[in-house]
C-alpha cells in the first residue's frame, strides 16, 4: 500500500561557495517536476536524477554511494516486500542471466514472480518484469506519479534525493507491492552491498561469475572485486556463491558477515544443450531457489522446459532473418574470451565480420587482447557507443591495431551497422559486441527478425 502525502515537491541542491573567504555549504531548493503524462518524455525527466555512473569522475569522498535514500524513500511510501521470499543477485557477469533463469524455473511451477535487471538493452520498460511480462509504459508513468510525494523528505533541508536507481528500485517495489505475494528476484545494478537493491533486505544472496570490471569503484583485483561484491551476504541467510575466480575470498568475506555461503558448480540436471556460461548461471538459479525450503527441487524436465521459454537478449544471441548476426554484449575480459569462441564456431572456416563499441571506462587495451584468440582474425569496424562513456571510434580502432587488428572506424552506430549489413549480405558471418549500449542498440535496429539466445 501507497499512503498519501503532500504534492509539493522539493529536491535540495547541495554546493560549496564562499562567504567572507569562508569555503562554506550551502543549500538550496528547487521543486521536483510531477512525472510527465507522456511516456515519450520521461528520459527528460529522469536525466535530473544522478546515476552512480555519472558520480565516477568524483572523488570518492564526494561519491554518494549508499542504499539509505533508497531505504528512505520506501519507508516514506510505505513499500515493503512483507512475506514475499526475496533473491538478491550481484556479480559481475550472469547477474541479469540467473535472474531469468529464476524466473522461468518459477513460471514452470506458476509461482508468481517479480523481477527487476539492470541495465536495459532498448527500452527502460525491460527494467521491471511481473510474472514474466514487462511493466507497460502507462503503468510506469502511474507509478512514478504515486511515488512523486516522496521523493525528498521535505521537512529536512538536508535530504539528498534519490538517484535514478533508488528511484527505480522503489518503482519495482512498489509495482510487486501491489501485485500481491509473490518472489522478489533482484539484479544488483553495481557493485554490492552499496546498491540500491540493498535497501531491500534479502532472504538469499546469490554471487555469480566475478570479473575485471568497474574497477574505480569496486578494486584493481578479481579477489578485491569479489570481496567488495560479497558484502550483500546477510548474517543467517544463505549466500550462493559461483564456482570460479574469486570464490574462496567471497565464501570468507561471507562467513564472516554471519551468513551460510556455499559454491555452487554446475549441476548435473542443466540439459546437455545448455552451454556455458548459462549452465554455471542456471545452478546458481536453481541453487537459490531451493534455499527456500517450500520449494521441492527442480526436475531435470521442469529445468528443461524452463530452458525452452528461456530468453536472453544481447547474450550470445542468435539472430536470424534477412541478415544473420550474433550479438553480445560483452566488455570484460573473461566475457570476450567466450564470445571469441563462440563466434569461432558460428563463423567456422570464414573470417567474419565484427562490429565493436566500447565505453571508456575499461581497461581496454587487456579486455580486448582476449581477442586476439580469433584465428583468422575478423574484418572489424569500430564505433562510438550511444552512452556519454563511449569510447570514441577512431581511439577503439587505434587500440585494436596496436593488438594486430585491422579495423576501420566511423563514429556513428549507423554507419557501422550499414557497414555490417553490407557485410552479412555477401555472405560474411557477422557479429556485434562490447557495451550493452551498443548491442541494445544495434538489436533495436538491425531488420526484423527471429531471435535465440546461444543457451
Amino acid at each position: 500500500m501507497v499512503s498519501s502525502a503532500p504534492h509539493s515537491v522539493l529536491m535540495f541542491d547541495q554546493h560549496c561557495s564562499r562567504v567572507n573567504g569562508r569555503r562554506v555549504r550551502l543549500t538550496t531548493s528547487r521543486p521536483i517536476p510531477t512525472p510527465p503524462e507522456q511516456f515519450g518524455d520521461l528520459d527528460r525527466w529522469l536525466a535530473s536524477f544522478t546515476s552512480w555512473e555519472r558520480q565516477v569522475p568524483l572523488a570518492k569522498d564526494r561519491r554518494s554511494l549508499s542504499p539509505d535514500r533508497c531505504r528512505d524513500l520506501l519507508e516514506r511510501a510505505s513499500i515493503c516486500s512483507g512475506r514475499s521470499p526475496v533473491i538478491q543477485v550481484a556479480g559481475t557477469k550472469g547477474k541479469g542471466s540467473t535472474v531469468l533463469w529464476m524466473e522461468s524455473l518459477l513460471r514452470i511451477r506458476s509461482v508468481p514472480c517479480a523481477a527487476t535487471l539492470s541495465p536495459h538493452l532498448q527500452s527502460i520498460v525491460e527494467r521491471i518484469r511481473i510474472d514474466g511480462a514487462e511493466l507497460t509504459e502507462q503503468a510506469i508513468l502511474q507509478g512514478l506519479r504515486k511515488l512523486h510525494p516522496f521523493l525528498i523528505d521535505s521537512s529536512d533541508p538536508s535530504s539528498v534525493p534519490p538517484t535514478f536507481f533508488d528511484l527505480w528500485i522503489a518503482l519495482f517495489a512498489q509495482q510487486a507491492s501491489e501485485a500481491g505475494d509473490r518472489w522478489w528476484l533482484l539484479e544488483v545494478g553495481l557493485g554490492g552491498p552499496l546498491d540500491s537493491t540493498g535497501a531491500i533486505p534479502h532472504d538469499v544472496g546469490v554471487l555469480t561469475t566475478i570479473d575485471l570490471d568497474h574497477q574505480a569503484i569496486l578494486g584493481d583485483t578479481i579477489d578485491q572485486i569479489a570481496a567488495e561484491k560479497a558484502r550483500i551476504a546477510t548474517a543467517g541467510k544463505p549466500m550462493v556463491i559461483a564456482q570460479g575466480p574469486g570464490n574462496d575470498c567471497a565464501f570468507d568475506v561471507a562467513r564472516r558477515r554471519g551468513s551460510l555461503p556455499f559454491i555452487v558448480s554446475e549441476d548435473s540436471r542443466i540439459p546437455g544443450h545448455i552451454q556455458s556460461p548459462q549452465r554455471l548461471n542456471a545452478s546458481c538459479a536453481l541453487a537459490a531457489l531451493e534455499s527456500n525450503p517450500d520449494q521441492p527441487p527442480w526436475s531435470a524436465n521442469e529445468i528443461y522446459l524452463a530452458a525452452q521459454q528461456l530468453e536472453l537478449p544481447g547474450r550470445l544471441e542468435r539472430i536470424d532473418g534477412q541478415f544473420p548476426l550474433l550479438l553480445d554484449g560483452a566488455h570484460t575480459p573473461r566475457s570476450l574470451q567466450i564470445f571469441a569462441d563462440e563466434f569461432a564456431r558460428y563463423r567456422s572456416s570464414s573470417a567474419g565480420a565484427l562490429l565493436i563499441g566500447m565505453l571508456a571506462d575499461k581497461d581496454l587495451r587487456s579486455n580486448l587482447s582476449a581477442l586476439t584468440r580469433l584465428q583468422p582474425a575478423p574484418e572489424m569496424m569500430a564505433v562510438t557507443p550511444p552512452s556519454h562513456r563511449g569510447l570514441p571510434a577512431a581511439e577503439l580502432a587505434s587500440i585494436l591495431e596496436q593488438l594486430g587488428f585491422e579495423c576501420h572506424f566511423e563514429e556513428h552506430p549507423e554507419q557501422g551497422l550499414e557497414w555490417l549489413m553490407k557485410k552479412a549480405a555477401d555472405g560474411e558471418p557477422t557479429a556485434a559486441t562490447g557495451s550493452m549500449f551498443l548491442a541494445g542498440w544495434v538489436r533495436q535496429h538491425w531488420p526484423q527478425r527471429d531471435r535465440q539466445a546461444s543457451c
